[in-house]
């Protein structure tokens, strides 16, 4: 029994020594995939040209700034300017009611052209009283006169009565005046704009009806004190308006301000008083245009007094050469 056991221990020794001297098959190994031959991409057009372009870009770069350089030192610009012109104001002379209105809102209109019309009649009246007075002034005088030769009238009475007679005839004159004034026409050619008056209204002296706005414009812009050391009269100018873009119209410069736009303001600062913070002042211009350059009917038609232009001055001499 005992040696049963022992041969069966030794057989089973036998066999883990026959596992241990059996060799095992080694790890497969992963073999990495060949790459794919990397083919040059062709360099670009930039790649090809990039010196060159980068010169090219610089030359341009220059020029630009040459140009932008000269033109600021050859012109001087500002937006701070307007489209102004003559705006005559048509107002009652007398007090009386309107009769006729015969204008419109925008309407062209002609010198002398009849606008509104009051109703005469109470001036009439008064023509009337002043012509029975004149005539009675006037026998009157015409009977002192001879009468003085023969004393029986002194010479103050026939004074007084040619006074009176002087006086009625002053009289009659001003009564046609109102009489006249009862029909109110255009001072100049231009356009209506601004009518407040209808048939009905009563008016009074100086009360403004409507206005007639003349066709004829120009531009007042406003430099600084400090853009002027070379601008003369007579320089040419280049205006755009700001309601035609892409137009540029040809003007000149006529004339400067006497005074800076300060000194015309209701209330002038006052700077010898407090602190004092130097401020740069703006001088008023006025630019003309050129005939030429607004003889197109619907371009002047399209320049309204009161509209923003921006306004570039060439800063050239007599001789034509910049500054």
């Amino acid at each position: 029994m005992s040696t049963a056991t022992t041969t069966e221990k030794e057989s089973d020794v036998t066999l883990k020594g026959a596992e241990r001297a059996v060799p095992r098959p080694a790890p497969a190994v992963e073999t990495a995939p060949t790459p794919a031959p990397v083919v040059a991409k062709p360099p670009t057009f930039f790649q090809r040209h990039r010196r060159t372009i980068l010169m090219v870009v610089g030359i341009v770069a220059a020029i630009a700034l040459a140009f932008y350089l000269h033109d600021a030192y050859t012109h001087e610009e500002t937006d701070d300017a307007y489209v102004t012109g003559h705006l005559n104001q048509i107002s009652a002379r007398i007090s009386a009611n309107v009769t006729e209105v015969l204008v419109d809102d925008n309407q062209d209109v002609k010198a002398g052209q009849v606008l509104v019309k009051l109703d005469p009649s109470e001036y009439i009246a008064i023509v009337a009283a002043a012509q029975a007075n004149l005539t009675k002034a006037e026998a009157d005088f015409k009977r002192q006169e001879p009468l003085v030769a023969m004393h029986a009238v002194s010479s103050e009475q026939l004074d007084a009565a040619r006074s009176t007679y002087d006086t009625d005839l002053a009289q009659l004159a001003l009564a046609k005046l109102q009489v006249a004034y009862c029909t109110i026409t255009a001072p100049a050619d231009g356009y209506i704009g601004r009518k407040n008056v209808e048939v009905g209204n009563r008016v009074t002296a100086g009360q403004t009806l409507m206005d007639v706005v003349e066709p004829n414009v120009w531009v007042v812009a406003n430099f600084k004190e400090t853009q002027l050391a070379y601008m003369r009269a007579g320089q040419p100018v280049q205006i755009t308006v700001d309601s035609i873009p892409g137009r540029t119209f040809l003007g000149r410069v006529d004339s400067f301000s006497p005074a800076t736009g300060n000194e015309f303001a209701l209330l002038p600062a006052d700077n010898s008083t407090g602190n004092f913070t130097k401020i740069v002042q703006r001088v008023p211009v006025k630019i003309t245009f050129d005939p030429n350059s607004i003889k197109d009917a619907n371009d002047r038609m399209r320049i309204r007094a009161g509209e923003s232009v921006v306004v570039k001055v060439a800063l050239t001499k007599s001789g034509g050469a910049y500054r």
